[in-house]
């Protein structure tokens, strides 16, 4: 069975930034890992209510890493999963250290439609 993939939403000059040092280590918006000690991460399903949460002003500028939990974990790095305190679905994922470059699948680009958030490619 395939690790299962989850996603993180981020602006792009923070993503190129890790590209060029290897890691990723911007947890939300405005928020490292050292400050909130774990990255947020969400399931595709669960993205556009995230988005319209964190960027309520819109960004142009952002995309999302599709990560393979099964490469960051074997980079040595735990991924856990919240509990579903409301019951609407799946908790949401949090990843327990940097992010390794390597373990991002695939950049998805995104634009908002007035204000729904749309994942185009």
């Amino acid at each position: 069975m395939p690790a299962p993939l989850i996603w993180h939403i981020t602006e792009l000059p923070a993503w190129e930034a890790a590209v060029r040092s290897g890691s990723y280590t911007r947890a939300t918006r405005g928020r490292s890992l050292a400050e909130e000690g774990f990255l947020h991460a969400s399931w595709p399903e669960q993205v556009s209510k995230v988005a319209k949460r964190i960027y309520p002003d819109r960004p142009s500028d952002l995309v999302i890493l599709e990560i393979d939990v099964g490469r960051v974990e074997a980079a040595g790095i735990a991924v856990d999963i919240e509990a579903d305190v409301d019951g609407k679905g799946r908790g949401y994922p949090h990843i327990k250290g940097p992010l390794p470059v390597s373990a991002v699948l695939r950049l998805r680009r995104t634009k908002w439609i007035g204000r729904e958030f749309v994942v185009v490619a």
